[in-house]
């Protein structure tokens, strides 16, 4: 039986909204500042290089050969995630899950990828400046795939369960760090390769 105390609390549809969006734009404006914080970091310690220490002999960047290509698979994750998101949008529900799935599955190479590069990355100690913005900079990125990946796991499970009817935003809000995660890990690789 309901009970007219049980629904006190439940917020209306339009503020549930609000807040997921508000929510996501507020988690990607900080993850945002982080990687500028690296980047300014990584910029910094190399401007300090007065005495030719940033960069020392041996010192090698992660290959760029396996990095463009996890950059094409992220490329193919943020697509097919597109194309699920006009595929949902058009058919007014959640539409099929195959994009979606795909766009997982797709997403799971790339955070593999990642991890393999960052674990192949066998630096002596001490870790250099020049090392360390390596370092960081690839394994900040594989930490963002992998939560993609968990993201898009709780996702799939939502609309499996046909949680997601009524809930569209939650797609919505899902794509938007979806989006930010391709983007800004191409961009860090870009900065990773061509200017540290």
């Amino acid at each position: 039986m309901s009970t007219s105390l049980e629904h006190v609390y439940e917020l209306e549809p339009r503020i549930k909204v609000a807040r997921a969006r508000a929510g996501v734009l507020l988690l990607i404006i900080s993850d945002a500042l982080a990687v500028i914080a690296v980047i300014a970091g990584s910029q910094y310690l190399r401007a300090l290089n007065t005495e030719g220490q940033y960069k020392v002999a041996g010192d090698y960047a992660p290959s760029f050969v396996a990095g463009l290509l996890v950059m094409i698979v992220l490329l193919l994750s943020g697509l097919a995630f597109y194309l699920w998101g006009r595929q949902a949008s058009k058919a007014g529900e959640t539409g099929q899950s195959l994009f979606l799935l795909l766009s997982l599955l797709i997403m799971l190479v790339a955070a593999v990828g990642e991890t393999w590069i960052g674990a192949t990355l066998r630096y002596g100690v001490p870790i250099q400046a020049y090392e360390s913005a390596h370092l960081l900079i690839t394994w900040f990125t594989a930490i963002h795939l992998w939560l993609a990946v968990i993201i898009g796991i709780l996702l799939g499970g939502r609309i499996l369960r046909g949680r997601v009817a009524g809930h569209e935003f939650v797609a919505e809000v899902t794509g938007w760090w979806w989006y930010y995660t391709v983007v800004a890990s191409i961009l860090l690789w870009l900065f990773a390769t061509y200017l540290t």
